[in-house]
C-alpha cells in the first residue's frame, strides 16, 4: 500500500523536486527496510540485497506479450497541475502493441531483436461531443487507413540501441512506435546515465522503489537530429522553457517483464518578462499487458544482430532503414494558410506609415514575419518589385530585416540602391541592427559594403554602426566571438578610428564601438574620454558607461577618477559627470566619496555639484554600499553642511518607476545638465528589469549648445556653434544622431518659418523583440513546437514652437508605442494537429512637454506624462483532423486597463512649474 502510493507521488510530482525525493525516500526506505530483515536473518538479506540489480529478465523467445496503449497531447494555459481540464485541446491515440522476441544472442540472453506491431489504432480527439464535456471523442483520420507493418528494436540489457523498419514507412506511424519503444527501455537498478530515446540524448536516473517498481526521470533532453532552433541573446526578452519528464514501471514478480508502464511529461513556454503568459503542452502514456500467449513466430538466424537483421530482409523480400530511437521531424501542413502575397495584401492598410505605433501593426508585423521565414528568394522579391507595394516599402524592409533568412536578406539588397535616396536602404540597416541571431552571410555581406564605401556620409555612419550591432549580437553565441569575420570587424573599426583626421570622424566609430560592446576595445574608448578633444570625450565616455559592469576593471575605474578630479587636465562638465556616475556604480570607495564631496565646496561647478549630488541620492536609495558610505561620511560636519548640499542648480539625476510586474520592472532613469539657464545635456534610460537580468530598452539624448542668445543676462556663452539634436539608443544599439540645426543662421530660419510648429515624424518602424523557436521531441514520439514573437511598432514625433516677441519656447516629444507578445505551442502530425496561441499586446504614448520663458528670466518645466492604456490578452486553442471536416476552435479575451499618470521629476522642477503656469 504504501509502495503503490509513493510511485503514484512520484508520477505526480515535477521531476525536479521529485528526482530528489524519490532518492532520498528510496535510500531511507531501504535503510530502515534492511536493517529489520538483517536484525531477523542477516544471511538472507544479504542474498536479497546484493541480488537486487542482477534480476534476470528478458522477454521469452516464442512468447507474444499483447499490451494495450494509449497515449493523450493535451495543450492549455499553464496549470498548477499536470490535470485534464475542459478548457484544453488535444487528442489520444489507442491501439494494442504486440512486442515479440524473433532473435536473441547466442551467447547473451539479455540481447534480441524485439518485434514490435500495432493493431487498430484510433484517433480521439478533445470534442464537446465527449461523453463529458471537454472528454475525447472517437474521430477517423488517416491513422486509421494507413498500412500498419512491424518495426525491429535492437534490445540488449534493457536499452535499444537501434530502430529498423521497412523502407517507406509512414513517418507519423515510424513516430508513434518510437514512442512506444522508448518506453519499454527501463532499467532495473539505482543508476544515472545518458540515454538516447524518442526525446533525444537525455540524463537518466532509475530508482528502485521496491523489487516490482521503478521510477525513471528524464532531463536535460537534446536533439540529436538537426532542427531549426534559435532564441533571443538577451534574457529580458528571452522565453522561458520549464520541462518535466518521469515514468513509472510496474513489473512482474517472477520474470521482471513489464506489466504497466506509465509515463507524463509537462513543457511550459513563458515570456521571462511576463510569466502569466504562457503555454504548457502536457503528454501521457499508458502500457498495460493484457496477454502473452506462445506463438510460432518467425525466427531469424544469425551470430550478431546484423547478420539476424539481414536474415529478416532476405527472408521477408524488404529494405529496411535503420535509424536511431528519437523521432523525426514531420513536415508541417498549414494551418488557414495564405500566400505571402494574399498575406500582404489583407495587412497592406495596417502596414501604412499612419498606423505605425498602433497595435494593429504590431500584429501584422509577427504574421507577416512567420511568413517570410517560410517563404524563398524569387516569392520574397516578387513583393518587393510589386508596384502596389511601394508605399509600405519600408514597412516591409523592417519585417525582411527581422525574418534574418538569407532568402530575406538578398531579396533585400536586390532592390536596395546605397547610392540614391538614403531613406529605405537606411530603414533596412536600421531594422537589421536589431537582429536577433544575426548569419555570418549577413554580417559578412555588410562588411563588403562597407569595405567598398558609400558616397553619403549619413549612409556610411548607419552601416558601421549596424555592423557593430550586428557582430555584438553574433558574438553572443557560443564560440562565434573566436571566428574571422569578428577580429575583422574589430580591425576595421579600430584602424579607421585611428585614421581618422577629423572629429565628426572619430565620432563614427566612437559609436560603433560603443555599439561593439567588446572588451577588448576598452582601453580604446577611455583614450579618447582622457583625451582633450571635447566631443570625442563626450561620446567615448558615454560608451564607457552603456558597458557591462564586468568590463569595468579597478584599472579603469582609477584612471576615471582622475578624470574625474581633473588631475591632468581639465575636461567637460559632461565628461565628469559621466566618469563619476560610473564610480558610484561600482562599489566607490570612501576616499573617493570623500573627493566627490570636496569638489562640490567650489561652486563654480554649481550645476555639476547639483547633478552629482542628485545622481548620489538616486542610486544609494537600492545601493546598500553607498549607503553605508554616506552613513559614514555624513556624520563628519565638513561634508555635511548647507555649502555643499545647498547647491541651487537646475541640473538634475533621478530614477522613477514605469511600471511593475510580478515578473518584470520597467524604470527610467533621467540625468539633465544645465549650462546658464539653459539644456545642455539630458539623457533618460529606460531599463527592464527582471529578477536577475537588466536591459537598457531605450536611450533618448537631447542635446544642445551655443544658444546663449535666448538665456538672458546669466546665460553663459559656451564658446560653441548653436546646434541642437537628439540621439537615440534602441536595446543598446545606438543609432545614427539626427542634428536639429547647426549655426545660427541655421536656427533663426528655423525659428522665423516655423519649421516644426507642426508635428512632425522623427524616427518609426517596427521591430523583433522577444524571438524563440524550439522543436521538443515528446515521449510519445509526437513533437511539439515552442515558438515566441514579440514586436514593438513605434513613432517618434515632435514638434516645437518658438516665439520671439513673447519670448517664450514649447516643445514636445511624443513616444508613441505598440507591443505584442505571441506565443505558440503546437504538436503536428499527419493525422492530428492541435495548438494554442497567447497573445498579449497593448498600446499607449509618453509625451515629453518642455515650457521654456525667457522674458525676465530663464523658467523652464518638464513634464513627463503617459496617458491611460489597456492591456489586452486573449488566447486561441485549435484542433483539427488533416482530410477531414473536423475543426475544434476555443477563444478566450481579457482586458487590463492602466490608468494614466503624470511622472514627478523632482522639487525644483515642481516649483518651476508652479512659477511657470500660476502666472
Amino acid at each position: 500500500m504504501a509502495l503503490g502510493a509513493l510511485t503514484t507521488f512520484v508520477v505526480l510530482v515535477r521531476w525536479g523536486l521529485a528526482g530528489t525525493l524519490t532518492v532520498g525516500v528510496g535510500s531511507l526506505s531501504w535503510l530502515v527496510w534492511g536493517a529489520l530483515q538483517c536484525a531477523l536473518a542477516p544471511a538472507h538479506a544479504f542474498v536479497l540485497l546484493s541480488s537486487y540489480p542482477a534480476y534476470s529478465r528478458q522477454f521469452e523467445v516464442g512468447t507474444l506479450y499483447t499490451y494495450v496503449y494509449e497515449t493523450s497531447v493535451l495543450l492549455n494555459e499553464p496549470q498548477a497541475l499536470p490535470v485534464s481540464t475542459a478548457k484544453d485541446v488535444g487528442f489520444r491515440v489507442e491501439l494494442s502493441a504486440e512486442v515479440t522476441p524473433v532473435w536473441q544472442h547466442p551467447g547473451n540472453a539479455h540481447e534480441q531483436i524485439l518485434q514490435l506491431t500495432i493493431v487498430a489504432p484510433k484517433l480521439s480527439v478533445k470534442s464537446r461531443q465527449g461523453p463529458t464535456p471537454g472528454d475525447f471523442a472517437h474521430k477517423s483520420s488517416k491513422l486509421e487507413q494507413y498500412k500498419l507493418h512491424p518495426v525491429f528494436l535492437h534490445w540488449n540489457g534493457g536499452q535499444i540501441g537501434k530502430v529498423h523498419h521497412f523502407e517507406g514507412e509512414e513517418a507519423s506511424l515510424l513516430n508513434v512506435m518510437k514512442g512506444i519503444s522508448s518506453l519499454l527501455q527501463h532499467q532495473l537498478k539505482n543508476v544515472k546515465q545518458r540515454e538516447m530515446d524518442s526525446s533525444g540524448k537525455c540524463e537518466v536516473t532509475y530508482n528502485m522503489v521496491d523489487p516490482t517498481h521503478v521510477t525513471k526521470l528524464k532531463r536535460n533532453c537534446k536533439n540529436v537530429i538537426p532542427v531549426q532552433f534559435f532564441n533571443q541573446t538577451s534574457k529580458v526578452l528571452g522565453a522561458l522553457i520549464d520541462s518535466e519528464a518521469t515514468a513509472s514501471y510496474v513489473l512482474n514478480p517472477d520474470d521482471k517483464i513489464i506489466e504497466k508502464a506509465t509515463s507524463m511529461e509537462t513543457h511550459f513556454l513563458r515570456v521571462e518578462a511576463r510569466k502569466q503568459s504562457g503555454a504548457e503542452v502536457m503528454s501521457k502514456q499508458n502500457l498495460q499487458l493484457k496477454s502473452r500467449s506462445k506463438v510460432n513466430s518467425p525466427k531469424y538466424t544469425g551470430n550478431t544482430a546484423a547478420e539476424a537483421l539481414r536474415s529478416i530482409a532476405k527472408k521477408l523480400k524488404k529494405s529496411i532503414v535503420t535509424e536511431q530511437l528519437t523521432t523525426n521531424p514531420e513536415a508541417k501542413e498549414c494551418i488557414s494558410c495564405k500566400s505571402l502575397k494574399a498575406l500582404i495584401s489583407s495587412f497592406y492598410n495596417t502596414l501604412s506609415p499612419k498606423n505605425l505605433g498602433t497595435q494593429g501593426s504590431a500584429i501584422a508585423f509577427v504574421r507577416l514575419l512567420r511568413k517570410v521565414r517560410e517563404s524563398d528568394l524569387d516569392t520574397i522579391k516578387a513583393i518587393l518589385k510589386d508596384k502596389k507595394n511601394a508605399k509600405i516599402m519600408p514597412q516591409l524592409l523592417d519585417i525582411l530585416a527581422a525574418a534574418q533568412t538569407i532568402p530575406s536578406h538578398k531579396a533585400a539588397m536586390s532592390v536596395l540602391n546605397f547610392g540614391g535616396p538614403i531613406d529605405n536602404p537606411e530603414r533596412y540597416l536600421l531594422s537589421l541592427s536589431l537582429a536577433t541571431h544575426p548569419s555570418e552571410f549577413v554580417l559578412q555581406d555588410l562588411m563588403t559594403l562597407a569595405k567598398k564605401g558609400l558616397n553619403n556620409d549619413k549612409l556610411y555612419e548607419t552601416l558601421v554602426l549596424t555592423i557593430a550591432s550586428v557582430s555584438h549580437t553574433f558574438c553572443k553565441v557560443s564560440n562565434n566571438c573566436k571566428k574571422p569575420i569578428i577580429t575583422e570587424v574589430q580591425e576595421f573599426m579600430t584602424s579607421k578610428l585611428e585614421n581618422c583626421k577629423s572629429e565628426d570622424c572619430q565620432l563614427i566609430y566612437i559609436r560603433a564601438l560603443k555599439n561593439f560592446r567588446k572588451a577588448d576595445t576598452m582601453e580604446v574608448l577611455l583614450k579618447y574620454a582622457e583625451g582633450k578633444a571635447r566631443k570625442p570625450a563626450i561620446y567615448a565616455t558615454r560608451a564607457l558607461q552603456t558597458m557591462p559592469g564586468s568590463y569595468i576593471t579597478e584599472k579603469i575605474l582609477k584612471r576615471l577618477e582622475r578624470v574625474f578630479l581633473e588631475l591632468n587636465q581639465q575636461h567637460d562638465s559632461s565628461v565628469r559627470a559621466m566618469a563619476a556616475d560610473i564610480i558610484l556604480q561600482h562599489q566607490p570607495s570612501e576616499e573617493f566619496l570623500k573627493a566627490l564631496f570636496h569638489v562640490m565646496t567650489s561652486h563654480e561647478t554649481r550645476e555639476l555639484n547639483t547633478l552629482l549630488l542628485g545622481r548620489v541620492s538616486d542610486l544609494a536609495r537600492k545601493d546598500e554600499h553607498l549607503q553605508k558610505l554616506l552613513k559614514t561620511i555624513l556624520v563628519m560636519p565638513t561634508f555635511n553642511n548647507y555649502h555643499i548640499h545647498g547647491q541651487g542648480g537646475l541640473s538634475s539625476a533621478f530614477s522613477r518607476m514605469l511600471a511593475e510586474d510580478k515578473s518584470a520592472n520597467s524604470s527610467f532613469s533621467n540625468m539633465l545638465e544645465i549650462n546658464g539657464g539653459l539644456l545642455k545635456r539630458s539623457t533618460v534610460d529606460v531599463f527592464v528589469n527582471t529578477e536577475d537580468s537588466q536591459m537598457r530598452l531605450l536611450s533618448i539624448g537631447i542635446f544642445a549648445g551655443g544658444l546663449s542668445v535666448f538665456g538672458g543676462e546669466d546665460a553663459v556663452d559656451d564658446g560653441e556653434e548653436a546646434n541642437a539634436g537628439i540621439e537615440m539608443t534602441l536595446m543598446d544599439t545606438q543609432l545614427r544622431p539626427f542634428v536639429f540645426f547647426t549655426g545660427q543662421g541655421e536656427l533663426m530660419g528655423h525659428v522665423w518659418a516655423g519649421t516644426g510648429s507642426e508635428k512632425t515624424t522623427a524616427l518609426q518602424g517596427s521591430l523583433l523583440l522577444q524571438d524563440h523557436l524550439q522543436i521538443v521531441p515528446l515521449q510519445n514520439g509526437f513533437n511539439a513546437e515552442l515558438l515566441l514573437n514579440g514586436a514593438i511598432s513605434y513613432d517618434f514625433s515632435g514638434q516645437v514652437q518658438v516665439s520671439l516677441w513673447n519670448r517664450n519656447a514649447h516643445s514636445l516629444v511624443e513616444v508613441g508605442a505598440a507591443m505584442i507578445v505571441q506565443g505558440v505551442a503546437r504538436v503536428d502530425s499527419s493525422f492530428v494537429q492541435t495548438l494554442i496561441e497567447f497573445n498579449s499586446g497593448g498600446q499607449t504614448q509618453l509625451n515629453f512637454v518642455t515650457d521654456l520663458e525667457f522674458y525676465d528670466e530663464v523658467i523652464m518645466c518638464l513634464q513627463m506624462v503617459q496617458p491611460n492604456f489597456e492591456v489586452v490578452n486573449n488566447v486561441r486553442k485549435l484542433e483539427r483532423i488533416p482530410g477531414s471536416n473536423y475543426v475544434l476552435r476555443k477563444y478566450k479575451k481579457n482586458t487590463s486597463p492602466v490608468p494614466g499618470k503624470t511622472y514627478v521629476m523632482n522639487k525644483k522642477n515642481t516649483e518651476l512649474c508652479n512659477k511657470m503656469f500660476n502666472k
